[in-house]
């Protein structure tokens, strides 16, 4: 679980470094492409991007056993019912982080599909701008 967690940190480190570039070249294009509404919605979608990715790497709390409360609250009870606790309490810190990684998936996939969309916009944009042809 805390492997595919930093996977998905190292996505969402590579969509906001790719949104950071597209946004950067964005905010010094020239003013008959930054003008086209096609070209700003793209980087809106890019900001977008940027947001998503960054908010996946909120600090977040995983879920560890506390084994000396556990040790002070079945002290002197029986080795059965502690057995059954003990399994209970790692079936809930399971549930727990997959719960965030499902969440910080979420987050990295939207990133991604609204780079795709943004950068597809921009593109289009540039290209509406100088009538399919590049500058120099």
């Amino acid at each position: 679980m805390s492997s595919h967690a930093e996977s998905l940190d190292t996505k969402a480190g590579v969509v906001l470094g790719f949104a950071g570039v597209l946004v950067g070249l964005g905010a010094t294009a020239q003013t008959d492409i930054s003008s086209e509404v096609t070209f700003e919605v793209g980087l809106g979608f890019a900001v977008l991007a940027a947001v998503l990715a960054a908010l996946s790497f909120l600090p977040r709390r995983y879920p560890v056993l506390q084994v000396a409360r556990l040790r002070e609250n079945n002290l002197t009870a029986r080795e059965e019912e502690t057995k059954l606790e003990l399994l209970d309490t790692e079936i809930a810190m399971v549930d727990e982080a997959a719960m965030m990684v499902r969440t910080k998936g979420g987050r990295v996939q939207g990133a991604v599909i609204s780079l795709a969309v943004g950068a597809s916009l921009v593109v289009a944009g540039t290209l509406s701008a100088t009538g399919g042809h590049a500058r120099a």
